[in-house]
């Protein structure tokens, strides 16, 4: 279980910048510029493995890979909790970049009529409305949700907070190098809902990406 009792000062964001705490939307650009969908993707299928198999003994390169994307990860983490607190914060720079979201909200969802517009992921004429390459497809976001991914970051935080999902993602990290697995302490059921979890955020992440690259406000604190 997490550690009891989180202060306040445990929601404030330890890895983003001002200007990605003023516009947290940029993180998902950073995050998908470092590494694309699909490897995102295997990396948390080959992570999961890593902590469930007591025989899964990482190499020094998947060690120091896992280490920098940890790192990542828990970056996006914080930017989708900022996201979501836009809602509730009556911080100025907040209440400026929640006006302007909006004013322009369809700047920041999938636009169906537009779908085979998206910058360089459709253009197939077979199938103008999937993905041309295969590593791309969604696995885990249901219809609404991909018309909407971003309920899939508030769902995130109807099941955690985020000292929680920190506390985690450590965890997840330290059963997967330390020649332990999930199974001697949370349990394998525990990671393999944390990890559907991930891979959902990460699938939204990726559609607001794609659509949205260029048209993000800059506003900063």
């Amino acid at each position: 279980m997490p550690f009891a009792n989180p202060t306040p000062y445990d929601y404030l964001p330890r890895r983003l910048h001002p200007q990605e705490i003023g516009n947290p939307f940029s993180v998902i650009n950073l995050f998908f510029g470092w590494e694309n969908f699909p490897a995102w993707r295997e990396h948390l299928d080959e992570w999961k493995a890593a902590a469930i198999r007591p025989s899964y003994n990482m190499s020094n390169e998947q060690t120091l890979r896992t280490f920098i994307r940890y790192e990542f990860i828990e970056t996006l983490i914080e930017a989708v909790f900022m996201i979501c607190r836009l809602d509730k914060s009556y911080w100025t720079p907040d209440s400026e970049l929640q006006h302007h979201y909006k004013m322009h909200g369809k700047t920041f969802m999938p636009d169906h009529d537009e779908m085979n517009n998206a910058i360089g992921y459709f253009n197939n004429s077979h199938s103008p409305k999937q993905f041309q390459w295969e590593a791309y497809n969604l696995f885990y976001l249901e219809k609404e949700e991909r018309s909407n991914p971003l309920r899939v970051f508030y769902q995130l935080w109807d099941k955690y907070n985020l000292p929680h999902v920190r506390d985690t993602l450590y965890w997840w990290l330290l059963v997967s190098m330390d020649y332990t697995c999930a199974g001697d302490s949370r349990g394998d059921d525990y990671l393999n809902k944390f990890h559907r979890h991930l891979q959902r955020v990460i699938e939204a992440a990726h559609l607001i990406y794609i659509w949205n690259m260029e048209k993000w406000p800059r506003l900063y604190p």
